[in-house]
């Protein structure tokens, strides 16, 4: 079994870290020397996000072989392992201020987005594209297995279409997503074909609605096909993801004012919510040899939250 450790781009603020050709080359830099071989970006739309879609790292770099010279050579980086891709999320570039899977009529359109990211990536050699099911729950309400199945419906049509290129689609279910629960989980597992749609473990974001990340690979395994690290100290236990312009809460804390809500690995002496070592036996147990990535979410220090989270890796998870 070898277990390939990556890191995501989700803790460099678009506009402060991304912009600049040698910001961007730092920060892979940094994550190369902390001994991560693989990236994982976040897709984006505009000029601030460059490496948020295809056609702004084609303009950059140049095409997929371009950028693929470029991390394996200027920044010794192996692998662009996926993009994170959230088809809700505005794309100035495509005219929509955001597309809702369950919504049929929308689905075509989303199709269509998803090929960019999947023919750059089949071209670099990754095997995935990560996105995220649904639209926020406060958006997508009331939720209901109607709309869950739509949404299935949608992932289906693109896992078809990614199976042309080689890849897989992953379902990424975050703390604000519609289909936060085990039972919308299941509800999508049991109507996506596995053949080509499978699911994407954030063990943050999972934990942050109660739910057991060893528990859902351990139930899932033959469909894990990426898992996503990253540490809380408290959950969501109000349910403030309901509410309103619910992502606010990220910024402001929300009703106890929680100054941050994910954390790396291992940073305080006291154990947070997830149980990585836990995990790790599940997943060597389990015969897991694909890719974890490490996110260092929320990161006031970027940088220094990549060496936190090498330090965990090397030496309490022991890979």
């Amino acid at each position: 079994m070898s277990i390939k450790w990556g890191y995501s781009l989700n803790a460099w603020d678009h506009e402060e870290n991304s912009v600049r050709h040698d910001r961007n080359e730092r920060t892979f830099k940094t994550i190369s020397a902390a001994g991560f071989t693989g990236v994982e970006l976040i897709a984006g739309s505009g000029r601030w996000c460059p490496l948020g879609r295809p056609g702004n790292i084609k303009f950059i770099y140049g095409d997929a072989d371009d950028f693929d010279r470029y991390l394996k050579k200027t920044v010794a980086i192996d692998q662009l392992i996926t993009w994170d891709y959230d088809p809700g999320a505005m794309a100035a570039e495509e005219d929509t201020l955001g597309r809702d899977p369950s919504d049929p009529a929308q689905h075509s359109g989303i199709v269509e987005a998803a090929e960019k990211y999947i023919a750059f990536l089949a071209a670099v050699g990754s095997k995935f594209l990560v996105v995220r099911p649904m639209l926020s729950w406060w958006k997508a309400n009331p939720v209901t297995d109607g709309k869950i199945k739509t949404a299935a419906d949608c992932w289906n049509k693109v896992g078809k279409m990614a199976s042309a290129y080689g890849l897989k689609i992953l379902l990424r279910v975050d703390w604000m997503c519609a289909a936060n629960s085990i039972a919308a989980i299941d509800l999508l597992m049991s109507e996506t074909d596995p053949a080509t749609v499978g699911l994407c473990a954030n063990t943050g974001e999972l934990a942050m609605v109660g739910i057991d990340p060893i528990a859902l690979y351990q139930k899932y395994q033959d469909r894990v096909g990426l898992f996503q690290f990253k540490d809380i100290r408290v959950a969501d236990t109000l349910e403030e993801y309901k509410r309103p312009f619910a992502e606010d809460i990220k910024k402001n804390g929300g009703e106890r004012k929680i100054d941050r809500w994910f954390w790396e690995m291992g940073r305080f002496e006291q154990p947070g919510l997830v149980d990585f070592p836990g995990l790790m036996k599940a997943i060597k147990d389990g015969g897991y040899d694909g890719w974890i990535v490490v996110e260092g979410e929320q990161s006031p220090d970027p940088a220094a939250s990549v060496l936190y989270n090498s330090w965990y890796v090397q030496n309490v998870l022991g890979i």
